[in-house]
């Protein structure tokens, strides 16, 4: 009897601790797809600039187009490094998101020097057209992607460059002439204000204020966010909108974490770029027409871009990039290719 007794309780503890192993391992399997996969975005914009806003909605959507699966953690302001190190950082998948600049990337493909060439585009919906250009922006995204290890999903616009004078205003390259103009210390800058007409003169971005109140230069470009957030307007009078740069941002991904997504968080990724785009796009918009207006309430006197000889301006700068790219930096017949690709 009492061997019986034994044998019932080892059958009752055996099915016991079966269904306890099940009932473990349903748990452990429902918190495993309970926890989300964590992803990091570092970039070097302020929280409460258009990037910086931006990219906090990205993180937003991500998290709800993936239906929970992914969590984003946001860096802003620099906190993980430099623009150059976060997109090192993004090359080996240590930063699983970065934004970077087409200059960077034209370290690797430089063809993409041409997206910073001057009156090259009317508007951001050139820039736009470009880059999902089959021959063109796809084909030199499949080349970042294979050398650089990172993956474009977008662009955004972040302004156009006008130019600021101290003593006098212009309409056209003749008056331009003489003119000593802060340049961007890289051959694209260096180019498209001698084709402005100006005489080059690179400097460094801290020393742009003291030069301007010294008369080491007399004018410099930038677009208005950063005209603003410089309290240039102080030492400088006019701002002549040749807007002969349109700037853009591009956004990527590692390739390395986009190849560990399944195919229903690429799609979600996807849609939250591009809506994120469009929202730091026009963000930028509005920002840039307020900053013209305080500008103004500072005494600057703005030149409208519809006052200015553009054409004249058109034709100069493009002759002077062409002059130093087409057949050096990029294959010649770029330039006109990528002019009929924006028509297209």
């Amino acid at each position: 009897m009492r061997v019986l007794v034994l044998r019932s309780f080892s059958k009752r503890n055996w099915v016991l601790q079966f269904l306890v192993a099940c009932l473990s391992t349903l748990v452990f399997a429902s918190v495993s797809r309970a926890s989300p996969k964590v992803m990091r975005l570092a970039h070097v914009y302020q929280l409460d600039s258009p990037s910086g806003m931006g990219f906090q909605a990205f993180a937003e959507k991500v998290e709800e187009y993936s239906q929970g699966r992914i969590e984003m953690k946001v860096f802003p302001a620099g906190h993980l490094g430099s623009n150059r190190n976060i997109y090192i950082s993004s090359k080996t998948g240590a930063i699983d998101f970065c934004v970077p600049t087409f200059p960077m990337l034209a370290d690797i493909v430089p063809e993409m020097t041409i997206l910073n060439a001057g009156y090259l585009f009317d508007d951001f919906e050139d820039i736009k057209r470009l880059l999902v250009d089959p021959n063109l922006g796809q084909k030199w995204n499949e080349e970042i992607v294979e050398k650089s290890h990172v993956r474009i999903l977008g662009a955004y616009y972040y302004g156009k460059r006008v130019v600021t004078t101290g003593k006098k205003s212009f309409t056209n390259p003749e008056g331009v002439k003489g003119l000593k103009i802060r340049a961007v210390p890289n051959p694209m800058s260096l180019s498209v204000i001698k084709g402005l007409g100006g005489n080059p003169t690179p400097m460094a971005m801290k020393e742009i204020f003291i030069g301007l109140s010294q008369g080491v230069i007399d004018a410099q470009e930038n677009p208005y966010p950063t005209i603003w957030a410089n309290k240039w307007y102080e030492v400088q009078k006019y701002a002549i909108e040749t807007n002969h740069q349109l700037n853009a941002i591009p956004f990527a991904i590692s390739e390395r974490s986009w190849k560990k997504l399944s195919p229903e968080d690429r799609i979600a990724i996807e849609r939250a770029s591009s809506e994120t785009m469009d929202i730091i796009s026009g963000l930028t918009r509005e920002f840039e027409a307020d900053i013209a207006e305080r500008l103004k309430a500072k005494g600057m006197i703005i030149v409208p871009h519809d006052e200015l000889d553009i054409e004249a301006f058109k034709s100069s700068v493009r002759e002077s990039v062409k002059a130093q790219f087409e057949g050096k930096v990029w294959p010649v017949g770029l330039m006109d290719q990528v002019l009929s690709a924006r028509e297209s």
